[in-house]
């Protein structure tokens, strides 16, 4: 009896034991990391890490560096992460960043991981130059686009391909947000990660496709503390297709942290807050939505602000709003995550904004000189030695021959392609002259003869995206924050265009200055820097004025705007797909199910009050979904060909940002300028790209151009 007792407790008590010790060994862990890692007088802390999985944007690392020394100053720099781990395909092998600490001192500094994932573990310190040899444990986060994207076949060139079944979407949320009823809505229209607190949402509208992957996935992320500790910078959050907080969170949030904030939504982010809040005043309502569950005041407002979306719910509980305000605060998640699902080759990345005319290798020179040489170091040689009787001179002649062979090949392809380093940006800006803020997207490139040994400088506040993806390569990247976005190494290689996304926001001076002449005639100044092409100006009563041709520093007269018809390229391109069917069910007036859910897997969400017109029966149509007030042209160039998927009647600048592609969409401000001109604001066609840096330098042949939809400060 005493045994079998004995036995009973011994298995009653070890799973405890077992559980304790675990618990007794996570929290040394975490003891000892939040404690830091002591250097002498150097005392080094990770303070904030990446949570979750991400795809786009910068994952940062927050770290804390303490100096103890009463009279000493150090110089530390650190590296992450200190052990590499090579694999296939494109990653960052390194970051690096250098700060001199002063005595009795803390400063905490910040590294941003870039778009690709970065396999090691912990961050080595070097003081003064002298490695250290203990490790800050630290772990880079799964982050990156080669995280998940990998090359669909039969993409259309230059069309984006969505190398994976469905979107993912990450959302951060504040510690005051209730997380079981944002997953008991939002998950009625997504899937959430297997990682998401487990939860398993109810059935959804929109049936799920063979394998139950149609609808796009969301994760939420909890950093686990207070927003008043969360980033000082953009960048932080440029990761997060939405931001949930609270009115309480941003009241209570230290001003560069809301700065932030308020960048991130302008850079293009979603910020949902519940129980409403104070915003930028020069924030505008775009419009605003009923709850159709209460006759109280459940009503969200949504406010444009720069490409990005706020939307605000005056209640906190989240029960209060109907399936179609969820519909908008969701699709405002897949709007900022749109723009990121590129996975092109380079021959296509060129096709679509090309950077050097030609990527082609000049066969028919180098097999011409292939044929000289083996014709002149076989039988030519042989011959003329043979007739002076000096065969043994064939000892060095072969030699000779083939470096001057090899100087020929390398003369060709330099004096073919010379020196030069190319480079093209074309970008969109919105220049708010009311608060003195700048918000820019746009694409560059850069193509160079040889591999630039000094790499890519950008500022501390651009999130650079690198635009196309190989996973046949295996290149390590390095990053040093040291003074600013050094792209050190791997970013540019010879002979290989390299393309970019690039967002950023900045504070600048410039500004178009209106001035009203004795009769009535409009001038302006041109203060952008730059020389203007075109210009389109709305006064405040609607009126549109325009001008060309204006240098840099000059004044002209503006002239009253002949509108014209609206041209049939104004349609913004979404994206392609090919659906079984879809075109009979189009024809017959409906939309077939699984059009619907490849719809919704690349973002567009579609109402059950959804009706369609048919302008040319095999051809085209349009869709118009009343309950969200869109509206979407399908076209097709053939019979059963892929669907083109455009958006018909959006004119906002949040739907360019929310495009597969920037540059030639942001052409239709051009194209029909009276169809995006508010009053007050102007559009202003740049023969230079001043809001973006030029990156690589030393560059021979330059092609830049920009936009710019200024929103005067005085009008």
């Amino acid at each position: 009896m005493r045994s079998l007792l004995h036995e009973s407790t011994m298995r009653y008590t070890a799973p405890r034991v077992i559980s304790f010790l675990v618990i007794v060994w996570i929290c040394c862990t975490l003891s000892d990391t939040l404690a830091g890692t002591d250097f002498d007088d150097i005392t080094v802390t990770s303070e904030l890490g990446p949570k979750g999985t991400t795809y786009h944007g910068y994952a940062e690392y927050r770290i804390g560096i303490s100096n103890r020394s009463p009279d000493k100053s150090y110089q530390v720099t650190l590296i992450l992460p200190k052990n590499s781990y090579g694999r296939s395909g494109e990653y960052v092998r390194e970051m690096t960043r250098s700060v001199v600490v002063g005595p009795s001192a803390t400063v905490h500094v910040s590294l941003f991981q870039p778009p690709m994932s970065m396999r090691g573990n912990g961050m080595a310190v070097a003081i003064d130059g002298k490695m250290q040899r203990e490790v800050v444990p630290l772990r880079p986060a799964q982050h990156g686009r080669n995280v998940y994207v990998h090359h669909v076949p039969g993409g259309v060139s230059g069309r984006p391909h969505v190398g994976f079944s469905s979107l993912s979407l990450q959302i951060l949320i504040s510690q005051n947000v209730d997380v079981t009823d944002l997953h008991t809505h939002a998950g009625v229209i997504l899937g959430p990660l297997a990682s998401s607190s487990g939860f398993s949402p109810s059935s959804s509208r929109f049936p799920p496709s063979r394998g139950g992957r149609s609808k796009p996935f969301y994760e939420t992320i909890d950093l686990g503390f207070p927003v008043s500790a969360w980033s000082t910078s953009w960048l932080g959050f440029s990761s997060y297709d939405g931001i949930v907080v609270t009115g309480d969170d941003i009241r209570t949030m230290p001003p560069d942290v809301q700065g932030a904030l308020w960048r991130y939504v302008e850079c293009g982010g979603a910020l949902l807050v519940l129980g409403g809040g104070e915003l930028p005043q020069n924030w505008t309502l775009e419009e605003s939505l009923k709850s159709e569950l209460s006759t109280e005041s459940a009503e969200v407002a949504a406010y444009d602000a720069g490409f990005g979306r706020c939307i605000v719910s005056a209640e906190m509980d989240m029960k209060g709003l109907s399936q179609d305000q969820w519909r908008l605060i969701v699709g405002s998640w897949m709007q900022t995550a749109l723009p990121w699902q590129w996975d092109d080759e380079i021959e296509e990345g060129n096709t679509m904004f090309s950077v050097v005319s030609s990527l082609g290798i000049p066969v028919r020179g180098l097999f011409f000189l292939m044929v000289l040489f083996a014709v002149v170091i076989g039988p030519v040689n042989l011959i003329v030695l043979s007739r002076k009787k000096r065969r043994i001179w064939m000892l060095w002649t072969a030699p000779v021959i083939s470096i001057i062979t090899c100087l020929s090949v390398f003369a060709y392809a330099t004096f073919g392609e010379g020196w030069n380093r190319h480079a093209r940006t074309e970008g969109l800006t919105i220049l708010d002259e009311r608060a003195h803020r700048a918000t820019t997207i746009g694409w560059t490139a850069f193509y160079s003869a040889l591999t630039p040994s000094e790499g890519l400088h950008f500022g501390y506040e651009t999130e650079v995206t690198p635009l196309v993806h190989s996973m046949t390569t295996n290149v390590g990247r390095t990053v040093n924050w040291t003074h600013d976005q050094h792209l050190a190494s791997g970013w540019v290689t010879a002979r290989v265009p390299a393309h970019f996304m690039v967002r950023k926001s900045e504070t600048r001076r410039e500004r178009v200055t209106v001035r009203r002449g004795t009769d009535t005639h409009l001038s302006i100044v041109n203060g952008l820097g730059a020389d203007i092409s075109q210009f389109w100006l709305a006064n405040k009563e609607g009126t549109i004025f325009s001008a060309t041709n204006i240098p840099a520093g000059t004044e002209a007269v503006l002239t009253p705007f002949e509108k014209t018809g609206i041209d049939g390229s104004d349609e913004l391109f979404l994206f392609e797909v090919s659906v079984p069917l879809a075109i009979q069910e189009l024809d017959k007036g409906n939309i077939a199910e699984r059009f619907r859910e490849e719809m919704l897997r690349r973002g567009v969400l579609l109402s059950e009050e959804v009706t369609v017109s048919i302008k040319q029966r095999g051809r085209e149509w349009e869709i118009a979904d009343r309950l969200l007030g869109r509206s979407y042209l399908i076209k097709t160039s053939r019979h059963n060909g892929p669907l083109q998927i455009y958006d018909d009647k959006r004119t906002s600048l949040r739907a360019i940002f929310a495009s597969y592609n920037w540059i030639k969409n942001m052409e239709h401000l051009n194209i029909n300028p009276q169809k995006y001109l508010r009053p007050g604001c102007y559009i202003a066609t740049l023969e230079a790209a001043p809001f973006i840096e030029e990156g690589l330098r030393h560059v021979t042949e330059k092609r830049y151009s920009s936009i710019v939809y200024g929103i005067l400060a005085d009008e």
